[in-house]
């Protein structure tokens, strides 16, 4: 089996399913804005927005029989609405996100429709350490 990238719940990302080009972290710090007579706005820290992940990746259909079931099966992950274990392909639990997007796109038609190539982008938020993220 290929090498894993990266496992989210069951689905594991990697050449012989749909492997990531790019991954993408993302932090936010909420500061909001107070306003005062005569004077520039205060900013008040109002807390830290969960961390996002944006995984970009292709699936090459005909490599290896990959087939064009792999987005299906993580929007099927995604209809599920659970937080799922994010590991990495080294084997750091990285805690527990929800998915929050899922954009596929098809390309490169062969006879009868099927694509011979897919992308994606799969957007995760993250949900806590454990499952009793209050």
């Amino acid at each position: 089996m290929a090498q894993v990238m990266l496992s989210l719940g069951g689905f594991k990302f990697h050449i012989g399913s749909a492997a990531y080009n790019e991954l993408v972290r993302t932090w936010q710090w909420r500061w909001n804005a107070q306003s005062r007579i005569g004077q520039s706005d205060l900013l008040q820290y109002t807390g830290q927005a969960a961390e996002k992940i944006s995984l970009n990746g292709e699936i090459a259909t005909a490599f290896r029989e990959v087939g064009t079931r792999q987005i299906e099966k993580l929007a099927e992950l995604g209809h599920e609405k659970k937080p799922l274990l994010l590991v990495s392909g080294l084997g750091d639990v990285m805690g527990y996100w929800v998915m929050t997007d899922l954009n596929e796109t098809n390309t490169n038609f062969v006879q009868g429709g099927l694509a011979r190539y897919q992308t994606f982008t799969l957007e995760l938020a993250f949900y806590g350490n454990d499952l009793q993220n209050p």
